[in-house]
């Protein structure tokens, strides 16, 4: 019996040596090799972004993090190496140990504990790689802006994948430790910037030290594609530096923003909004930078040249006259007189210094910027029912919705106010005449005025359609996308549809020409800024006094030049900046002088206009 029992178990144990050496040896080879054999992933350095003349706006270096992989991190040893290595980081332990139990949900993948570590601290981990078991040094592509402040708005910033968005990521095909683009243009064009990451397999020893410098193999990683942004950067400079120059000037504690397009293609040929921030405050070093940002009262991170909602002011009245001859309230040489002042419903409405210009036409009423003109226009359009062919025509030039530019999350659609959007807007009111719409909303309206709100780039692209014919263009900061040899990929202008604003070419001479008169005629609201400009860059526009709820004016001013053939179409607006021609249009001169080519000391310092 118990020779039987000796037999059966030595069966039993050579059954057990035939299954792990014969059946299982593949496998068991396999776990040898994963223990001797580290994958390390290389970060791949995400694509430059360059302007329209291959100008580099953002570009990268090359950088150390620290990772940790918890599949090499010993339990027993890991509180030790984290307070050896919190006091060389000088972080708290408790951020590492934090940092590191993310790790342990993703055992193969490594992850990040300090990000761009200097020389020294390099250095020292290097020379003591036995004494952090488990912590290794990787390394990475910091993005770097050699342009500084200037597009920091619209080219946003990068950072690690979070963890409310890891799985949308890894079903896009990421591992979930790559750095993507967070905000701005390097979030809307991640799958172009975004390199591929490359493997390299080395042996190690029992501690994870190399054994050797010898590479196994290797898959290099693959850089991403540049992206050529359709921004021309003398006209970008030009125009940040302007609008930040007017907000100081004029002593406003609030900020400006201003956008240059092609009226053409639509185009963005600069965008800047004032104050701003530099982009690298979010590279995760800089945590107090990033506070600081968000408790700035002056809301540095808001971009306002999409997000920032201003009353039009008299830069609307083009959509006044527009609307009002579609609707047949007034032909291109018919005459209104143009009262000091006006009394209407027994309320009396006086014009810019309670001036009379006599009879007028559109086109002359554009040039002196009369508001007594549009007010009775305003109330034609009140006594005109359904009462929205003035909305009805601040929607066909792009008002009231978003333009659909290439940035995350789009622009602000803005206010274009009637009937439904008061009953709306006043539901809780208890005052049932805040839900009707009333004479005084429709007369407000004609001079861009009461609850209508748009933004610098809503005015430039409606703009736009007058300077080109009548057409909608969807603005586009993206032009192309390049691979590595410069050899153009896509084509990302006119990826948006445009769509036609139905503008009788009558109409649309009478608007240009008083557009024009308005900046060069003798009583022009801006001829002081720009009638001394040469014959080839003569600009049309207009300006625009914005009353608003901090008692101090906005400065509005929206042009387009040459007047004759245009090229630039430039909106501006400077927060509590005063009348129209004294800091908004000399921005809006200095940005078409960067453009155009044509000195900029020829530019005029403004003059009281509304």
């Amino acid at each position: 019996m118990f020779g039987g029992i000796l037999l059966v178990a030595l069966g039993v144990l050579l059954l057990r040596l035939w299954f792990l050496q014969v059946i299982s040896e593949e496998q068991y080879a396999e776990r040898a090799d994963a223990n001797r054999l580290r994958t390390v992933r290389q970060e791949a350095p995400r694509g430059a972004i360059v302007d329209r003349e291959g100008r580099t706006l953002v570009t990268h270096r090359t950088g150390i993090n620290v990772v940790a992989r918890a599949q090499e991190f010993d339990e027993g040893r890991r509180p030790g190496v984290i307070r050896r290595l919190a006091k060389v980081l000088d972080l708290p332990p408790s951020t590492l140990v934090a940092k590191v139990r993310k790790a342990s949900g993703s055992p193969l993948q490594a992850v990040v504990l300090a990000e761009d570590i200097n020389r020294d601290t390099r250095l020292y981990l290097a020379e003591r790689r036995r004494d952090f078991p488990g912590i290794d040094l990787e390394e990475t592509y910091p993005r770097e802006y050699p342009i500084g402040t200037s597009l920091a708005h619209v080219i946003g910033y990068t950072g690690p994948i979070t963890a409310e968005t890891i799985e949308e990521y890894r079903q896009r095909g990421y591992l979930g430790n790559e750095i993507v683009g967070t905000s701005g243009l390097e979030a809307q064009y991640e799958q172009y910037l975004a390199g591929k990451q490359g493997e390299a397999v080395i042996e190690v020893d029992a501690a994870g030290e190399p054994r050797s410098r010898q590479v196994l193999s290797a898959t290099p990683p693959q850089p991403g594609n540049t992206l050529e942004l359709a921004i021309h950067m003398p006209t970008q400079v030009a125009l940040a530096r302007a609008i930040a120059e007017r907000v100081s000037e004029s002593g406003s504690p609030g900020g400006g923003a201003g956008v240059a397009l092609d009226p053409e293609t639509g185009e963005v040929l600069a965008i800047a909004s004032f104050p701003s921030y530099r982009p690298d405050s979010f590279s995760g070093t800089r945590p107090l930078a990033v506070d600081r940002l968000l408790d700035d009262s002056r809301r540095p991170l808001l971009n306002r040249a999409v997000g920032g909602l201003y009353p039009a002011a008299s830069t609307f009245k083009v959509v006044t006259a527009a609307a009002a001859m579609r609707r047949g309230f007034l032909g291109t040489t018919e005459v209104l007189p143009s009262p000091g002042s006006l009394e209407l419903y027994s309320q009396v409405f006086r014009g810019f210094e309670s001036r009379s210009w006599g009879e007028l036409d559109v086109r002359r009423a554009l040039e002196v910027s009369s508001d007594t003109f549009f007010y009775q226009l305003g109330d034609l359009f009140y006594q005109d029912m359904p009462r929205t062919a003035l909305q009805d025509e601040a929607r066909r030039f792009g008002l009231g919705a978003p333009t659909g530019i290439d940035l995350p999350g789009g622009d602000e659609e803005g206010i274009v106010p009637d009937l439904e959007w008061k009953k709306e807007a006043f539901r809780d009111s208890p005052d049932p005449l805040d839900r009707t719409w009333k004479p005084g909303d429709s007369i407000n309206l004609s001079t861009g005025q009461g609850n209508l709100l748009v933004t610098p780039l809503q005015m430039a692209t409606a703009y736009a359609a007058i300077a080109n014919g009548g057409t909608v263009v969807a603005p586009t900061i993206g032009r192309r996308v390049l691979d590595s040899t410069g050899r153009p990929l896509r084509s990302l202008v006119g990826s948006r549809p445009s769509r036609s604003a139905a503008i009788d070419p009558t109409v649309l001479q009478a608007l240009r020409d008083g557009l024009a008169q308005a900046a060069n005629g003798a009583d022009g609201t801006s001829t002081a800024v720009f009638g001394g400009l040469p014959e080839t860059a003569r600009v049309a526009g207009k300006t625009g006094t914005a009353e608003n709820e901090t008692g101090v004016d906005h400065s509005w001013y929206v042009g387009y030049a040459p007047a004759d053939a245009p090229k630039i179409v430039v909106a501006v607006v400077i927060e509590q900046g005063g009348q129209g021609a004294n800091a908004a249009a000399p921005a809006v001169c200095q940005t078409m002088a960067a453009f155009l080519a044509f000195d900029r000391t020829l530019c005029g310092g403004g003059a009281s206009a509304n």
